[in-house]
Formats: structure tokens, C-alpha cells, sequence
């Protein structure tokens, strides 16, 4: 009998490691993309990513940022500032998804909170959480979104954020059954002082998107 499976808080690296043969890489050179070939900021970016500094401290300051703020407040006008925005790719919200296990016992199902879309590739999973919420429990998660791409070709990229830190993703389907699937993330960025790191994300958005869309 099959399993079903939701993806959520509790599903476990081990699981998915155990299932899809997930492997993650240690290969310096495996995700170069968060590190080399940045783009420059432009004149108005500082203004812009200060805005959405400013908000995010503001608003943390009152209580918990709930997962829909970071959507709405933090996200969506990064995404805007990235270029995510334009005609060259689709965003959807709350994407059903599916994936079944290599040996067709288990169906994993769940919800991506924001995906972005150029043709049928899939660019950019972005699985948001409160602000109280370790990114170390949503890195799971969001690899099994990332296994569940479509696209076989390409890397699929990732972003988990709880608005106050971010921290990219990167899978590389395998070629064959008899390969892996497999990941590297990148260092963590944090927009806390004394280090704000935004403008990095910012600049890494902008280079995952020129990767996909010259």
C-alpha cells in the first residue's frame, strides 16, 4: 500500500536522504552561483533595501513576523527589486506538488509557498517562515519541493528566509536513476546588525535570474 507523506516542519533531511538517495555536496565548485559574477547595485538600491530593513526591524520589534508578512513585506518587493517580476517568469503562490519515492511506496505532497517560473523551469523555490523560525527545520522542506522540479537539466535553486536571515539552495537532478540528486547550500546572510547582508541577497536574486534569463 502506498504511503502518503506531507511535507512540512517534521519532514527530516535522513528521510529524504533515505528515500531519493539525496546526497549533499561538498565540492567547492558544486554552487558557485551565490559567490561569483555578482551583479552591481544600482544608485537606488541602497534606498530600497534599507525601506525593507527598516520595515522588517519595525514590524519584529512588535511581536512575531508571521509567514504571511514575510510574503508580503520582505519577499515581494525583493522579488520585484530582482527583476522576478518581469514578463520573462511566472510566480505562483501556494503550488500543490508531488513526488513519489524511487521505489514507488512513498507520495510525498505539500504546498510551496512562493515558486517562480521561466517556461517550464522551475527557478526559484522559496519557502518562507516566521521570523521565531530555525532555517535549519525548513531546509528539508524545501529540498523536497526542489526534488519535486520537473526540469531534469537543469539546477533548480532555492531560497529559505524568515526574513531576518537567508540562506540559497541549489539541486542538481540526476542524469540516470542510478545517480543522486544532489545539493549544497550557501553561508548564511543575516540583515541584523552590525552585518546586513540584504544587499547580498539582493545581488544573489539578481545573478540566479540572469542565469536563467540572459
Amino acid at each position: 500500500m502506498v504511503q502518503l507523506l506531507r511535507i512540512s516542519e517534521e519532514t527530516s533531511l535522513e528521510k529524504l536522504e533515505q528515500d531519493f538517495l539525496l546526497q549533499r555536496s561538498d565540492d567547492r565548485n558544486f554552487f558557485l552561483e551565490w559567490q561569483q559574477d555578482l551583479p552591481n547595485l544600482t544608485e537606488s538600491d541602497p534606498e530600497d533595501l534599507q525601506r525593507i530593513t527598516e520595515l522588517y526591524d519595525r514590524i519584529n520589534r512588535r511581536s512575531v513576523v508571521s509567514e504571511n508578512i514575510i510574503k508580503m513585506a520582505i519577499l515581494s518587493p525583493l522579488l520585484d527589486l530582482a527583476g522576478f517580476y518581469s514578463s520573462q517568469f511566472a510566480i505562483a503562490d501556494e503550488e500543490s506538488i508531488e513526488i513519489t519515492t524511487n521505489d514507488g511506496e512513498t507520495i510525498y505532497r505539500g504546498r510551496i509557498d512562493i515558486l517562480v517560473i521561466q517556461q517550464s523551469l522551475w527557478v526559484l523555490v522559496i519557502e518562507s517562515k516566521s521570523s521565531s523560525f530555525s532555517l535549519h527545520k525548513a531546509l528539508p522542506q524545501a529540498l523536497a519541493y526542489m526534488l519535486a522540479s520537473p526540469n531534469s537539466t537543469k539546477p533548480t535553486f532555492g531560497l529559505i528566509t524568515n526574513g531576518g536571515e537567508y540562506r540559497f539552495l541549489k539541486l542538481n537532478h540526476p542524469n540516470s536513476p542510478t545517480e543522486p540528486p544532489q545539493y549544497a547550500p550557501s553561508s548564511l546572510f543575516s540583515i541584523s546588525p552590525p552585518d546586513n547582508h540584504l544587499p547580498t541577497v539582493l545581488q544573489i536574486l539578481r545573478r540566479i535570474a540572469k542565469i536563467i534569463a540572459p
